[in-house]
């Protein structure tokens, strides 16, 4: 019985502490406000998480944020178009951060002040690598560095606005699907 309240405190901790994270950030959230939204005491916490980072990295460390190994899965599939290539690899990834919107926003847009803190750079960085080395390969243009780093940008960007604006799945798969549609293929696909 005891150790079944310990799990549940600990779970209202960690929902909690996504709620607050979530609604203000890393820096400006207190631990104080994270207890009173769980109902507990302040200094429970601390039985739980020696403090405010310790809380926050195992908040963010829930989500597996990893571009590299999408890109290098990706990139050994040899057949398709960059759009078949995202849908056979990156869709399900992508909808999984999505699902988890609270926590890849709180890890994307407000982690300032935490070892999270340039996990939107680094993910950028990581697929304007990607797009480089797919143009490098799969073309015989020569393009403009900061071309790469747009593209990457942007793509982050849309799928960061489906994620900031969650309702459902069914309605994030949606547009998600559209924001997909005109990245690969333009806004003149959609009429």
């Amino acid at each position: 019985m005891a150790q079944v309240l310990k799990e549940e405190i600990h779970d209202r901790i960690i929902a909690s502490g996504i709620d607050v994270f979530y609604e203000k950030n890393y820096r400006t959230a207190t631990m104080k406000e994270i207890a009173a939204k769980a109902r507990i005491p302040v200094s429970l916490i601390y039985n739980y998480f020696k403090n405010k980072e310790e809380l926050f990295e195992k908040i963010a460390g829930s989500l597996p944020i990893d571009p590299e190994r999408i890109a290098r899965e990706e990139e050994r599939v040899d057949e398709g178009l960059p759009s078949d290539k995202y849908r056979n690899v990156t869709e399900d990834y992508i909808l999984s951060l999505i699902e988890n919107y609270k926590v890849f926003i709180i890890v994307m847009d407000k982690s300032a002040g935490s070892g999270y803190e340039h996990a939107k750079d680094n993910f950028i960085g990581s697929l304007e690598a990607h797009i480089k080395k797919q143009l490098a390969e799969n073309t015989g243009d020569v393009y403009d560095d900061m071309f790469a780093h747009i593209m990457a940008n942007n793509f982050i960007e849309g799928i960061l606005e489906v994620a900031r604006h969650y309702r459902d799945k069914e309605s994030s798969r949606v547009l998600l699907d559209l924001v997909i549609k005109c990245y690969y293929e333009g806004v003149n696909s959609l009429f």
